[in-house]
């Protein structure tokens, strides 16, 4: 059983995420969010350990991640749950102001 390591944020804050060394980028409401990642549901699989950029365009203050998919899982609707795993150090305050301000 995996354990989690940081405190998880109920939350449906939408945000774009570009799959990098494609152009373009795609709007998606995030599950839930923690210090050390997120989750949201997807029409597409995206393969484990591609590097993606999120960022948070109704946030008050910039907010651009490097992230990488950490899982996919296929759900019985044809969507896929998928995991990402912050690259950089995001502080829990910054969490926090995502997660709550919205």
């Amino acid at each position: 059983m995996n354990v989690r390591r940081f405190t998880r944020y109920l939350s449906d804050i939408p945000f774009s995420l570009a799959i990098k060394g494609i152009l373009g980028k795609n709007e998606y409401h995030i599950k839930d969010i923690g210090q050390g990642g997120l989750a949201f549901d997807s029409l597409a699989c995206i393969d484990q350990g591609t590097p993606v950029h999120i960022s948070f365009p109704l946030a008050k203050e910039p907010c651009d991640i490097n992230a990488k998919i950490a899982w996919c899982t296929p759900l019985v609707n044809g969507f896929c749950s998928l995991g990402i795993v912050f690259e950089e150090s995001v502080t829990h305050t910054a969490i926090e102001k995502i997660a709550l301000v919205h």
